[in-house]
């Protein structure tokens, strides 16, 4: 399906065995002679990505995409340039052929070669072998299940008929075999050079999750570093991410639903807030179902969404916490409301009330570990009024309770 990485799946695969790629639209492929791209350029453009190393290129990968365009309609009369004369095109390109890396109708080859033979009194032709050069097509391929799906529904008549399930649960994309993409309009000597076969399947809504949060050119760091530009700090909630993933999701065009979500919902953020004193706000899943009535509230009332963002920045201090001491540490949420209040006073920001806060605590909990075991503590209001006092407390019990512990 459309928007499950195909694309992106060859080319780090490309990446990782550290051989050139190109990658090319059947569409704008004709037969040779006509007006419209070469199959032939797929493999000079191979040479260019190798800087001219052909050597190196001879081992490269050849990604064609939208091949499923160039399927013969059962409805075209007279010759087809652009589906039969494309795959037979590429028929001899699969198989081992040389390709001239000069192309004669390019005018900067024919000056090179005009050049070249004044220079030498001759022409020397230079070819590429394709023999060991990795094709690889792709398709959305649609239409192709009720090909098969035709194919493996079984008729029959009488008591003895074999009675199918309609609800059978069949990937039919799966069960696809050569004489299926031959009615599809693939010529049966093109589908006899491509023996392997992959079914993609579509992203799920977790798959869509973990696309936003974990990927590195997820579109999130993009609205990150969008509304940095204009000096605000985005921050997102965990059910907000899996809340535009479900939106995404039905979609159905895979990962590229999630910029058609992720520009719905900041829009009109993008258009307002720089104008406002926000400087920052946390997206909740609220603001994914229902953008415009949120932002007017978040304009209005700010409030709750300080709160939220010092929630959020406490959790980080926890983690960090946790990193550096092996400690871990629950802020109740009265605790969260004192901070915040603390650093809006001050003019400060969560984090650094926080060290100030639990500044002897690292070395102060090792302690109590070391001697009873117990690793995490719930830091609660009466924590951040009196520190020092609770601290000191804390370790007080702690090793008075160890003798009675031991007998």
């Amino acid at each position: 399906p459309t928007g499950v990485g195909k694309t992106y799946l060859i080319k780090t695969l490309a990446k990782l065995i550290g051989v050139p790629f190109v990658k090319a639209d059947a569409t704008k492929f004709s037969e040779t002679g006509y007006v419209g791209g070469n199959v032939e350029d797929m493999v000079r453009d191979l040479v260019n990505e190798a800087d001219g190393n052909v050597e190196l290129a001879q081992y490269g990968m050849i990604f064609i995409d939208e091949v499923d365009k160039i399927a013969t309609a059962n409805n075209i009369i007279g010759r087809d340039v652009s589906g039969r004369g494309v795959q037979t095109g590429l028929l001899k390109l699969m198989e081992e052929t040389e390709v001239d890396l000069t192309t004669p109708y390019d005018p900067i080859s024919q000056m090179r070669a005009f050049m070249e033979m004044q220079r030498k009194g001759k022409i020397e032709k230079k070819t590429i072998n394709t023999k060991h050069i990795l094709f690889f097509v792709s398709g959305a391929f649609n239409q192709l299940e009720d090909i098969v799906k035709e194919r493996l529904q079984k008729q029959g008549i009488g008591f003895g008929a074999e009675i199918e399930s309609k609800r059978s649960n069949i990937n039919h994309m799966e069960q696809c075999k050569s004489m299926d993409l031959i009615k599809y309009g693939f010529e049966p000597e093109f589908i006899g050079r491509l023996p392997v076969r992959v079914v993609c399947h579509e992203l799920s809504v977790e798959d869509l999750y973990n696309v936003l949060k974990y990927s590195e050119g997820s579109i999130i760091k993009q609205y990150r570093m969008a509304f940095k530009a204009y000096g605000i700090d985005i921050m997102f909630l965990d059910d907000s991410l899996w809340k535009i993933a479900e939106k995404a999701c039905e979609e159905k065009t895979g990962a590229r639903a999630l910029a058609t979500i992720c520009e719905k919902v900041f829009r009109e953020f993008k258009f307002e807030l720089p104008s406002t004193d926000i400087k920052s706000f946390v997206v909740t899943p609220d603001m994914v179902e229902n953008s415009v009535e949120e932002l007017k509230k978040l304009i209005n009332d700010n409030s709750e969404n300080r709160r939220l963002i010092a929630r959020l920045l406490v959790e980080e201090y926890e983690k960090e916490f946790l990193d550096r001491h092996r400690i871990g540490l629950k802020f109740t949420s009265e605790a969260i409301d004192i901070i915040n209040q603390r650093a809006m006073s001050e003019g400060t920001d969560i984090k650094s009330v926080c060290n100030k806060i639990l500044e002897y605590y690292g070395h102060g909990l090792n302690l109590i570990k070391r001697n009873t075991g117990k690793s995490e503590f719930v830091i609660t209001e009466g924590v951040i009024n009196d520190p020092v006092g609770t601290l000191d407390r804390w370790v007080k019990d702690y090793y008075a309770a160890k003798p009675s512990e031991t007998g």
